[in-house]
Formats: C-alpha cells, sequence, structure tokens
C-alpha cells in the first residue's frame, strides 16, 4: 500500500453487513467502479459479486474470531499498485478489507454543527470521491470537539456550505428538500442518493442562512439512518 501510503492513490466506501446481507451493494460497487475509472485505477478482475463474497468472506472470519457479533462496519480499500512517483509505473490495483464492531446509538435530539472554515474544499470532479485525499475532514472533525461541537461543516472555496464530516446534508424549507449539488464539491454519498430516491429534492448552492431558516435539516450517510442537526 505505498503508494495509498504516501499519496492517498486509494478509493473507498464504508459498508454496513448485517448477516449475510450487504445493504445498497449494487450502490456501493456502482459508485467505486465510476470512480475507479476516473483515476484510471484498474479493477483487476473485481466485479460486483467478487466485492460482495470478498466482504462477507472476511465478515465471516471476524465474526468467527468475535463471537455474538451482529452488525459489521466494513471498510474496502482499493488502491493503485505500482511503483513510480507522482506518475504511477502502472494502474492496476489491489484491495484491503477492515471490519469493525458496530452498534448506532439512537440519536434522539438533534445535534449541534458549526461552520469550519479555516480551510475550504474546492469543487470538482476528484471532490465526489471518497478518496485517502481527508485531512479536511480530518481537521474539521478536531476544530469539532475542540469547540464542543458534534459535528462541523465544511464550506467549499465559493464560501458555500457543502457537507458534513462524513454525511451529506439536507433541509427543509416550505415543505420542499434541498441539498447542495455534487458540482459545490461534496461527496457524492450513498445516503445522499437514498434520500433522494424517497423525497423530491432540489440541488442548490446552501448558506448558513438557508440551515438557520429552514424547518428541518439533516446529516445521511450510508451507516446510519438521518439524523436532525442544528447550526
Amino acid at each position: 500500500m505505498e503508494r495509498a501510503f504516501l499519496y492517498g492513490d486509494l478509493l473507498f466506501e464504508t459498508l454496513l453487513v448485517q448477516a449475510d446481507t450487504i445493504p445498497h451493494l449494487t450502490l456501493h460497487y456502482k459508485r467505486l467502479s465510476e470512480s475507479a475509472a476516473l483515476l484510471k485505477i484498474e479493477l483487476c478482475g473485481l466485479n460486483e459479486e467478487k466485492f460482495c463474497q470478498e466482504i462477507l468472506q472476511h465478515a465471516a472470519l471476524f465474526r468467527s474470531q468475535h463471537p455474538n457479533t451482529q452488525t459489521l462496519r466494513a471498510r474496502f480499500v482499493l488502491y493503485r499498485d505500482s511503483e513510480g512517483f507522482y506518475l504511477p509505473n502502472s494502474n492496476q490495483s489491489k484491495y484491503h478489507i477492515s471490519l469493525f464492531r458496530f452498534e448506532p446509538n439512537p440519536i434522539l435530539q438533534p445535534i449541534k454543527v458549526g461552520v469550519y472554515k479555516e480551510q475550504s474544499k474546492a469543487p470538482g470532479p476528484l471532490a465526489n470521491l471518497k478518496s485517502g485525499n481527508a485531512l479536511i475532514y480530518v481537521m474539521a472533525s478536531l476544530w469539532a470537539q475542540e469547540n464542543n461541537f458534534d459535528d462541523a461543516l465544511i464550506v467549499n472555496t465559493n464560501n458555500e456550505i457543502i457537507e458534513a464530516t462524513a454525511s451529506n446534508i439536507f433541509w427543509l424549507k416550505n415543505g420542499l428538500w434541498y441539498t447542495p449539488p455534487l458540482s459545490s464539491g461534496c461527496v457524492n454519498g450513498i445516503g445522499r442518493t437514498l434520500f433522494m430516491q424517497k423525497k423530491p429534492c432540489q440541488e442548490t448552492p446552501c448558506t448558513l442562512q438557508d440551515l438557520q431558516s429552514a424547518e428541518k435539516c439533516l446529516l445521511t450517510n450510508a451507516l446510519h439512518e438521518p439524523r436532525e442537526f442544528r447550526v
């Protein structure tokens, strides 16, 4: 994983594993394969069936070593396996799977978030990927902790609010749901896709005033049910 370590030359998917089922498997694999094509990383024989089988096999081994484990959180990392410096000698890939116990805690009250403005995120096709270039989320999470927030909102270079540290954002106003467009630079989240499949939603740039005047604000990702937040 040298290139992944040195250059962040990787993609990852975070998935739930419930018994022998991976919710929204097709969406996860579609995002991974489309992202790999954008980065010119070869899948090297990986298809949706093998993607599923590999994760479930690792999950079975994990459960054999950790009895009474039900739901798992899986992290599937696909990385370019090549020598070279910034220019790789090839686009071949390998993958690594990590598993963790997962016990979601129901959140009954809206969580409190702040707007992290010490760094901003540039929009563009790479901004929509779940890649190894995640320092802004690390620093925003530390900032939130230091300032007694439950999470932090990320802004882009146009000073638009685009997402939280590990979630997409939605807000309800006058009976209509809104979310930032991918062109603003947010990650193309699975939870975002699922929410937009269930509810009519308009994509529009987001300001702090939009969130403060909204009837409801939600965070979505693939691991949790939508969570309400306030700024």
